[in-house]
């Protein structure tokens, strides 16, 4: 997917259900994480902000003394996001779930097929 991303396995990834204004940076991604989700934002937890049309996804970390944030953007189609069945603002995801969603395929019946276009998330963009 990625030749600059590595999703460690003993890594918690916490998806943000809202739709995120891309234009935040790291201090409106960590005012967030802070605020909403209620969690301390240097744990070494991994969050995923996605925009309205999940086209484009933010995922932030903080390690070895500093903040990094991913971002991507799909050239055509959505972001496929998980079956998800609680109505809390977050979820935590695995990493193949999070591989699967970047690479902006779903997998179904064996084989790859393009993701689905937009499909809103909960709420209003934040």
């Amino acid at each position: 997917m990625s030749k600059i991303l590595q999703l460690a396995s003993d890594a918690n990834f916490y998806l943000y259900r809202k739709p995120v204004k891309m234009s935040r940076s790291f201090d409106g991604l960590a005012a967030l994480i802070r605020t909403e989700l209620d969690r301390d934002i240097i744990s070494g937890d991994v969050f995923i902000f996605l925009n309205r049309q999940r086209t484009t996804v933010k995922i932030f970390v903080y390690e070895n003394k500093g903040f990094s944030i991913f971002y991507r953007r799909l050239d055509e189609g959505s972001l496929q996001l998980p079956l998800i069945s609680s109505d809390h603002i977050s979820y935590k995801m695995t990493t193949d779930q999070i591989m699967y969603m970047l690479s902006g395929m779903t997998l179904e019946d064996g084989g790859y097929m393009k993701a689905p276009k937009y499909e809103p998330l909960h709420g209003s963009v934040v």
